[in-house]
């Protein structure tokens, strides 16, 4: 149990939180392959994607707007792509893979998200988005019909920050007219949403669906933190009976 005081609202990262890409992210990429005569193994593009997006992550402010945030994601895929033997792609190729993550048949809604966005929203709780994701992220939420279940959408490629940066988690804080204390946040990653979060005073829960945890070993050292698997177990934690019609996982 969620120790007191209860909070006013709950904010929720969107990838591996809410939804993930579909089947997988190489495989939405892989779509993209024949148009341009790319061939890549998934577990070379895994490897090169980890490596890029470790040495492209942007720590201070950045150009919100709907270019700057294609520019951004063209230089992480460049990146990738040029340490799998693909350097001198053409633009036509990064707006290919920018509309292929735009499709709403990319992305998979995990099966407790809606049940229990629902469940908190008849609970009083108010709800809403911090996400590290470009700039289309709004209509993507509406195409996946969750972003009427928030109030607010507190998106980088708008902001002009990204998690763990104070400035993004003050963003949503204001748009709800919310102090610190009043909010909770969560997310799957511990760097970007626990720590992130804790940085400004609001408490943070780690969702932790495919058992990474035991992998990146972080909150092992930080007992506080708690982890959940699903959306389920965070109706749990906050004391709220789970929908009968939704399977237990």
């Amino acid at each position: 149990m969620l120790r007191d005081p209860r909070p006013a609202a709950i904010f929720f990262d969107v990838g591996d939180t809410l939804v993930r890409a579909h089947p997988s992210w190489p495989a939405v990429y892989e779509t993209v392959f024949p148009e341009f005569g790319i061939s890549v193994e998934p577990e070379d593009f895994e490897g090169a994607w980890r490596e890029a997006f470790a040495e492209w992550e942007i720590d201070g402010r950045f150009e919100a707007s709907e270019e700057a945030s294609y520019q951004r994601f063209k230089d992480l895929d460049g990146r990738i792509f040029a340490r799998l033997g693909y350097p001198d792609l053409p633009d036509e190729f990064f707006r290919a893979i920018e509309v292929a993550f735009s499709r709403r048949s990319s992305w998979y809604v995990f099966d407790d998200v809606v049940p229990a966005l629902d469940a908190l929203r008849r609970a009083g709780f108010r709800l809403g988005v911090i996400s590290n994701w470009g700039w289309a992220a709004p209509e993507l939420l509406h195409d996946l019909e969750l972003a009427a279940h928030f109030e607010g959408l507190t998106i980088s490629a708008r902001v002009g920050f990204q998690k763990p940066r104070p400035e993004i988690f003050r963003h949503a804080l204001e748009q709800l007219d919310l102090r610190p204390h009043e909010a909770l946040h969560v997310g799957d990653s511990y760097a970007a949403d626990v720590l992130g979060a804790r940085a400004v005073g609001v408490r943070a829960v780690l969702i932790d669906r495919d058992e990474r945890v035991r992998v990146h070993r972080a909150p092992e050292q930080d007992p506080g933190v708690p982890i959940v698997r699903d959306l389920l177990q965070l109706l749990d934690l906050l004391g709220l009976p789970r929908p009968a019609d939704v399977a237990p996982h």
